[in-house]
């Protein structure tokens, strides 16, 4: 992952999104030990029984500081209607980033 982006980064997953993967079993069981990972930080979750899209949509609404990785299509779709919040995901055994922003910030000429 840093290698894509070119700088230093931390992955942080939600509770919602742990516990999500925890109640899809063993199809999803390497994504869940990838997400225990210690250099992966968590961000608990203030509310109950939401769905983990709608949790990171509305976080990165609240904090447009994320890049949001992902291959869920739906959850894609979604994050594209969000402005200035980059979506990375894995395809032909690459990563892409889409929307990332220019060097020095949003908003310079």
């Amino acid at each position: 992952m840093m290698d894509c982006l070119y700088a230093q980064c931390t992955p942080h997953i939600t509770d919602c999104v742990m516990a999500e993967l925890e109640k899809l079993g063993q199809k999803y069981r390497v994504a869940l030990r990838i997400a225990k990972d210690p250099r992966f930080e968590r961000l608990p979750c203030q509310h109950r029984g939401t769905y983990a899209d709608d949790c990171i949509c509305e976080r990165v609404k609240a904090h447009r500081c994320y890049i949001v990785a992902t291959c869920d299509t739906d959850l894609k779709r979604r994050i594209r209607k969000i402005p200035g919040v980059p979506i990375m995901c894995l395809g032909n055994h690459k990563y892409t980033v889409e929307r990332l922003p220019e060097a020095g910030g949003i908003g310079n000429s």
